[in-house]
């Protein structure tokens, strides 16, 4: 989702400021979808295996996983704002 409302977006004349992701983004689209789900995808596997070990011996990878989910729920939810709200397009 994160990556299409990302291209939606960059449609309509926001910029990617995440620099790995422009150069990606402006040579390929296709390996800027696969890269960027292929990466989430990976890092959630990952912490789902890993979900019952501790981070650094103090924090559980299971409560990472519930932040990095709360995060991409904000992130969804700030791009579905930005494409109902204003006319002129922040930089993501």
């Amino acid at each position: 989702m994160d990556a299409f409302l990302t291209m939606l977006l960059l449609q309509g004349g926001a910029d990617e400021v995440n620099p790995i992701m422009a150069v990606l983004i402006y040579r390929s689209v296709a390996m800027f979808a696969v890269l960027k789900m292929g990466m989430t995808g990976l890092g959630v596997v990952l912490m789902v295996f890993l979900a019952r070990y501790r981070f650094m011996r103090l924090l559980r990878v299971e409560w990472v996983l519930y932040g990095v989910l709360t995060a991409y729920a904000g992130l969804i939810w700030y791009e579905i704002w930005i494409i109902k709200g204003p006319v002129d397009l922040p930089t993501l």
